[in-house]
């Protein structure tokens, strides 16, 4: 009876033991450093990516002017076309910090909006940053 009582409370001191020793989601350490990462990144999808087909520029000091980007399916961008506002806020990159003077018919860029979006067609938003892609690195 002793052997069998010994067993027994040997058993549930494993069973507390070890469940013990499991942290809870809140706990874990890499559970809390994954769920910080998700929380502070964003996922960040462009726009519209494709050749500037139109450029008009403005005499407006805090908008420089419209691009009209067009674009294939394939390209991963949420619009293939899109009447582009670039504002004095706007960031162009071209290896290094470019201006709308720039911004060439014909080029390849990738643009991500800032704010909402004119479902028209095409759709009309103002850009937060323009990359412009060289031919080469297509």
């Amino acid at each position: 009876m002793l052997k069998k009582l010994s067993i027994q409370f040997t058993f549930l001191f494993l069973v507390l033991t070890i469940g013990g020793c499991g942290a809870t989601e809140d706990q874990s350490p890499s559970t809390t450093n994954q769920n910080s990462a998700l929380e502070d990144s964003q996922f960040v999808e462009y726009g519209v990516a494709g050749r500037i087909i139109e450029i008009t520029v403005s005499e407006d000091e805090t908008i420089l002017g419209t691009i009209l980007v067009e674009g294939s399916k394939e390209n991963g961008a949420t619009y293939t076309e899109a009447q582009v506002t670039v504002t004095s806020d706007t960031k162009i990159y071209k290896n290094e910090l470019s201006s709308f003077e720039d911004l060439t018919m014909d080029m390849y860029v990738n643009v991500f909006f800032q704010g909402d979006v004119k479902e028209s067609f095409p759709v009309q938003a103002t850009a937060k940053q323009i990359n412009i892609i060289p031919d080469d690195a297509k």
